[in-house]
This record gives C-alpha cells, structure tokens and sequence, in this order.
C-alpha cells in the first residue's frame, strides 16, 4: 500500500467501506485522523505514521492489500491449496499462491467461474448457504431433458443430503441426443447439478460454471484477472460486510 493516499480510497482498501460510504462516514464525523475529526474526503493519509479511527475503532494501516482473482477454471484442475498426488490445482494458475484459496470448489472436470482470494472473511461468507449466492452453471445432459424432469429439478431432488437439492432453470435447449440447460443454485452440495441430473437418469457430459453471485466470464479457459474495487466492494455488500 503507497505510504500516501486519500482516506477514502484507503477505507476501501482496507475492507471498512466503499469509497462512497467511506464519504458518508466522514460527513457524518465518524471517521478522526490523528485524534482530529475529519469533515472533507479529500485528506490525504501517510500510512506508515498516522492514526485513523472509525465510530471509535482505531485502524490498522500496516494490514497488507488482500488479494482478490477471478478464474476461469479448465478441466483437469483441483479447487485445492495442495494435493498430496501432484495434481494441478486452480492456484497453479497464478503467478503467486502464497495465503491464497478458493472459494468453494469446481470438480476437476468442471470449467468455469471461482474466485481465489486470501481474505478469509468474505470468503467464509460467500460460501455461507445462510447468503443464497447465486451460481449459474451450463450443463450438457445426455438425451432430451422432459417437461416433467424439469419440475422435479426445480421442486428438488433427494440427492442424500439433509434437504433436496433444488435447482432454478432458466434455458433448456434441446439438440440431437442432448440438452444444453442453464440452471441456477444458490446451495453448495458437492457435485450438486451432477448428482441430480444422475438421480433422474442423465448423465452430464460438460459442466461450466457461467457466473457467480452476478461476476460473468470474461477471460479465455485457463486465464484470470484481478477483480476491480467496484466487484469486491459488491461481493462485500451481497455478505454484509459493507
């Protein structure tokens, strides 16, 4: 973090607000530098000597920039830190892995969407199924899906679990031999959407995960980008955390 920078890109740097609350809470006289209480955004900070205090709290400005990645998975990867059999993992895909971790996982043959962050919070949060984060995925299903196995999936399907899994369909298109079906989960059920479509009688032959919590694919198979403010601010505000 540069030892100088205005207070309310630093705020959202440090996970306390967007850049936008982070005003509100200094026009309000919530937010104190060096015990003086700030009444303009624009204060400029040196991090390396002063204090900042939010409703009270004191800051700590030495707290290292998190880490936040989007993925788009390919095949053949583990949504794992390590892997005792030397497999690829999705953190292979970076340039550094140090503290960082996925969030939920893919099955090695699914593709798609996950975000690899170091900031354990969020992260627990996004996983959490008290959130609903929303998970759109495209699967490919052998044979025709029928009208009455899309009222099943959307009902929710005895998969073993504690609760049926359910599934929102938002597209189903119907090719030779196949579907092609775009679904929605708000749950976390390992291998999930093949597991129900296997309880109806289909097998999935390609699973990609298209968005998370409303984050879109915009990168090649196999490549990443670091996520903007303004989509790690959102991610924190779907969890509370803003």
């Amino acid at each position: 973090m540069t030892s100088h920078v205005r207070i309310n890109k630093l705020l959202s740097q440090l996970g306390v607000a967007s850049r936008r609350k982070a005003d509100d809470l200094i026009a309000k006289g919530k937010v104190s530098l060096n015990g003086k209480v700030l009444t303009a955004p624009g204060a400029l900070v040196d991090t390396a000597k002063d204090k900042i205090e939010v409703s009270g709290k004191t800051l700590d400005l030495t707290q290292k920039k998190r880490l936040y990645y989007l993925v788009n998975k390919p095949k053949g990867h583990i949504c794992t830190v390590e892997d005792t059999h030397a497999r690829r993992t999705i953190l292979d895909l970076l340039p550094s892995s140090k503290g960082l971790f996925p969030v939920g996982r893919l099955d090695k043959d699914t593709t798609g969407l996950i975000i690899i962050t170091d900031d354990g919070e969020l992260a627990h949060r996004l996983m959490h199924p008290s959130y609903e984060i929303r998970k759109t995925y495209e699967a490919v299903v052998s044979g025709l899906l029928k009208t009455s196995d899309i009222a099943k999936l959307e009902k929710g399907i005895d998969i073993g679990e504690k609760t049926p899994a359910v599934s929102k369909i938002i597209k189903v298109n119907s090719l030779k031999g196949r579907t092609v079906v775009i679904l929605e989960i708000h749950e976390g059920k390992k291998r999930q959407i093949r597991r129900v479509f296997e309880a109806l009688g289909y097998s999935v032959k390609d699973l990609k995960r298209i968005d998370y919590a409303g984050l879109k694919i915009d990168m090649k198979e196999g490549g990443f980008r670091s996520l903007t403010e303004k989509e790690i601010n959102y991610l924190r505000k779907k969890v509370g955390l803003l």
